[in-house]
């Protein structure tokens, strides 16, 4: 019965490809301009299933919010207002980073020690530039770019794994966010509209991804793969080589093996 299946899917399968191949409707997905930075909005991808801690996450970015309004700020009043939020920062870090913690060592997250560590890290990395605010501008831009990369590599990364250890999307190497969502977080430090992009395909009837240069390096080297939002079937890479009606079987046997 399995193997019956499997060739139906293959199948199935082959006839898209085909109609992939012979017909070029294309389903781009359209990027938005590139956003300023530190003012990504909260996305219910960015979630890790708990609902207090994703709150104190929302609340984070919203400090980067203010961090970067803080660097268009010319009052008299500035010096001040970065004091404030700095302090702000730290205090608010210290009781997520108690309860985020307490939630790891809940589930068993192998990952806490170091987890822990990083955290210390943002805790420090904010005292110390607390020690040296005498260039106002300068201090505010540092404090904005230090949160604005914990967004990028701690909250929306290292934290994104918890959730994927949970449900044990670790375990197969799936990346935990869709492929707007994923771009949009890259887009945040590379201009992915001038990236050469690379065709995906999935088992939808005449679909086919666009996927940044970017995104594509690093699924292909860490050996990690998106799902379709429709399908729900990981995003294979079209490799040029098998772009004929002679390597439909070849394209179809890769795709059962790698998922």
């Amino acid at each position: 019965m399995k193997s019956f299946l499997k060739r139906k899917t293959i199948l199935i399968y082959k006839t898209n490809l085909k109609h992939n191949l012979l017909k070029s409707e294309v389903y781009l997905m359209k990027e938005k301009p590139k956003r300023e930075l530190g003012l990504l909005e909260w996305n219910e991808e960015f979630s890790i299933k708990n609902q207090h801690l994703d709150d104190q996450h929302k609340t984070f970015m919203q400090q980067i919010s203010d961090a970067y309004a803080l660097t268009k700020d010319t009052s008299e009043n500035k010096l001040k207002n970065l004091e404030a939020q700095m302090n702000g920062a730290i205090e608010h870090a210290q009781e997520h980073f108690k309860h985020e913690e307490a939630y790891m060592q809940n589930i068993g997250y192998p990952f806490l020690n170091k987890h822990k560590t990083r955290h210390r890290e943002l805790i420090s990395n904010i005292s110390m530039l607390m020690m040296d605010l005498e260039d106002i501008d300068h201090a505010t831009q540092e404090f904005y770019e230090c949160l604005h990369h914990w967004l990028l590599d701690h909250v929306l990364t290292e934290d994104k794994q918890i959730e994927s250890y949970r449900t044990r999307l670790h375990d197969i190497k799936e990346i935990p966010y869709s492929l707007e969502t994923r771009t949009k977080i890259l887009a945040e430090r590379v201009d992915v509209n001038k990236e050469k992009m690379h065709k995906y395909i999935c088992l939808c009837h005449l679909k086919e991804f666009q996927v940044c240069d970017s995104l594509h390096k690093l699924m292909q080297e860490e050996g990690t793969f998106l799902r379709c939002k429709i399908c729900k079937q990981p995003l294979v890479y079209r490799d040029p080589g098998l772009d004929d009606e002679d390597n439909f079987e070849a394209l179809a046997q890769k795709y059962f093996k790698q998922f």
